[in-house]
């Protein structure tokens, strides 16, 4: 009850430590400010490495602190027309990103109309009901989800993360709490499914994504 007391509703610190020696540099209580802005920043680099070549539109499910964070990171990379679909906050959020970024954000009325207006969405949802439908999705849809990080959550239907090439930021930990787990507790896949981690794309372990490919990078968090 912490937002009762003035103060932030949740806490973090993080440790710069010398990556030589271990001693430790700085001591930052950053209180979830530099949690979001290392969650946009992954939403930001999955996106640079997998969402379609031709697409200069950005989807966004939800519009939370979460969705502010991605279009932020997102507008590191160039312009983009943005569209937004939730049950509470659309309006709000458009407006603002509008107003900051400097682009064009529009409100839809449905995830449908969402899926159906561009190639790369962001979902960044706190429940535990499906945001999208796998017959909604154009061909070579890139999909980056943030949304589950507990084993109660769910974004995106199984049917989704089977027909797609799925990209884990950590495949130990999506199996666990992110979209992977309801697949591999559906019987439907394995890990032996994960195409790579995102780290993977980054290195040029593994090609990029083709645009005719439907694919799901799963953002779980992970501070490195």
């Amino acid at each position: 009850k912490n937002i009762e007391r003035n103060l932030p509703p949740g806490s973090g610190i993080f440790i710069v430590v010398n990556a030589v020696t271990g001693a430790p540099l700085a001591v930052l209580q950053e209180n979830r400010y530099l949690t979001d802005v290392r969650t946009g920043a992954a939403g930001a680099v999955a996106l640079d490495y997998t969402r379609h070549s031709s697409d200069t539109s950005i989807g966004f499910i939800g519009g939370g602190a979460i969705a502010v964070s991605m279009a932020r990171a997102a507008a590191c990379l160039g312009p983009y027309q943005g569209y937004c679909f939730a049950h509470d906050g659309a309006d709000e959020f458009c407006r603002n990103m509008t107003q900051e970024l400097g682009l064009d954000f529009t409100v839809v009325d449905s995830s449908r109309e969402l899926c159906q207006a561009t190639h790369t969405i962001f979902t960044q949802t706190p429940g535990a009901a499906t945001v999208v439908e796998r017959d909604d999705l154009q061909s070579g849809t890139t999909l980056i989800a943030s949304g589950s990080d507990q084993p109660t959550k769910q974004e995106l239907p199984v049917n989704v993360l089977t027909s797609s090439k799925y990209i884990a930021d950590l495949t130990s930990q999506t199996s666990k709490v992110g979209e992977l787990r309801s697949a591999l507790e559906a019987g439907s896949m394995s890990v032996d499914d994960v195409y790579c981690e995102l780290g993977d794309l980054v290195n040029g372990t593994v090609g990029r994504a083709n645009d005719e490919e439907l694919i799901v990078v799963d953002l779980t968090g992970t501070g490195a």
